[in-house]
């Protein structure tokens, strides 16, 4: 009878020993933080922490009790087994059953139950394992000493801290809440966003130097007022002789001081204000920074050698987080527009990874380019002319327009694949 006692004990501790370890392994600080009485700091609470900061020692004396319980336990079965049976068959038969019984009730059950449950079952379960992990701590400190100097043999870096949240798991969480419909498609895509943004830099999100409306410095204000009206922008680069030397930015509201009845007809040079340079791989995180710090809304985009590379606006930043924001000077013309079945006419600066989603082909990605028009210079090896073309596996991108040795627009004929018999 006591022998059944202390199996049904050990049965009982071990299913306590893994609901503990499968709640405290799963828990992460927000499981903390989303409980309103966390600001209690209760003695359970404080324990988490420490869990969470530490969890060598509370790991390593679960372990450490864990085997020396189901070691004890299959003992234990063991003995009461040959006790009450001489058979083979019998004794066979009552060691599966046994095995059966450990499996559901000292692991499947109790491992289900912490799941459904994590910051419950930790917080109660933490200070009983706490007492134990007090109790142990020479032996467990030792196993811990021994354990790091053989691994240090094989020069493994062992991390203390086990538990962290890391940027694959939100993005997993965040996919799945979509999918269960916790979230919205456009509140995904905004977080997601985020962590794109801060692994982006300046050169991904730059207007070329090609697209930029700038004037030259000595530019008489009536010469160039009407242009400036057209195009439409607050804020425009001033620069000396070439594109290349951008000595200053103009704001329009200064413009807006200048009174054609005096008669006078300034260069544009005497409303500059000092330009803000940044290197092409300057991280937008940074950037962003630093134009809340400066108050600024612009900055001139320069490579390794100084040359312009292009201009990079506040504007910019905002849209890699929230998508694109339009005013009313922008015109709404998308970058793929279907002309019939698997035919469409392509703007040459669409990004390369915008064309494979949206047509459901395979553009090669390279470091070398990164909108249509580069990938079809790079693919002829020179510069295009209308009426050039470069073929794949399953498409045809025709040059249609060309513009300052600039492809402006693709057609892209989708062909069908033969499926395989």
């Amino acid at each position: 009878m006591l022998d059944i006692i202390l199996l049904l004990v050990l049965l009982f501790f071990t299913s306590f020993l893994s609901a503990a370890e499968s709640a405290l392994s799963s828990l992460k600080q927000i499981h903390l933080k989303s409980d309103s009485k966390e600001k209690e700091k209760t003695r359970e609470s404080e324990l988490l922490k420490f869990w969470l900061e530490n969890p060598n020692e509370l790991l390593t004396t679960l372990l450490f009790i864990k085997t020396i319980s189901y070691s004890s336990m299959i003992f234990t079965g063991i003995y009461l087994i040959k006790k009450i049976y001489k058979e083979n068959l019998y004794i066979g038969i009552s060691f599966f059953t046994l095995i059966i019984l450990v499996l559901l009730f000292s692991e499947m059950i109790p491992r289900l139950i912490a799941r459904n449950n994590i910051y419950g079952v930790s917080k109660t379960l933490i200070i009983p394992l706490n007492t134990l992990r007090i109790v142990l701590r020479p032996l467990i400190r030792l196993f811990i000493y021994i354990s790091r100097l053989i691994v240090g043999i094989f020069k493994i870096k062992v991390k203390d801290q086990m538990f962290e949240i890391t940027e694959d798991e939100i993005l997993t969480f965040l996919k799945a809440g979509t999918e269960s419909g916790v979230f919205e498609e456009g509140e995904e895509e905004m977080i997601t966003s985020i962590f794109e943004f801060s692994e982006t830099t300046v050169k991904e999100i730059l207007t070329p130097r090609r697209d930029v409306f700038a004037l030259e410095a000595e530019s008489k204000i009536d010469d160039v007022w009407n242009e400036i009206l057209d195009q439409g922008f607050t804020r425009i680069p001033i620069y000396t002789e070439t594109i290349d030397k951008i000595v200053g930015t103009v704001h329009m509201k200064d413009l807006l001081r200048y009174d054609k009845q005096t008669g006078e007809n300034p260069p544009i040079k005497d409303f500059m204000k000092e330009a803000y340079f940044v290197p092409i791989t300057k991280p937008l995180v940074e950037l962003l920074e630093e134009f809340k710090l400066k108050q600024l809304h612009m900055a001139i985009v320069i490579d390794e050698y100084g040359g312009t590379q292009g201009i990079v606006t506040i504007e910019d930043l905002l849209e890699e987080i929230v998508g694109e924001i339009r005013d009313e000077f922008d015109q709404e013309e998308e970058n793929i527009q279907q002309i019939r079945e698997k035919i469409f006419d392509i703007k040459g600066d669409t990004p390369i990874e915008e064309i494979n989603d949206k047509l459901e082909i395979e553009i090669p990605l390279s470091e070398e380019y990164d909108t249509i028009s580069g990938y079809i210079q790079d693919k002829l090896g020179k510069v295009a002319d209308v009426f050039d073309q470069v073929k794949g596996d399953n498409f045809v991108l025709k040059v249609t327009d060309v513009d300052n040795k600039r492809v402006e627009r693709v057609r892209a004929v989708i062909i069908e694949q033969e499926k395989e018999e």
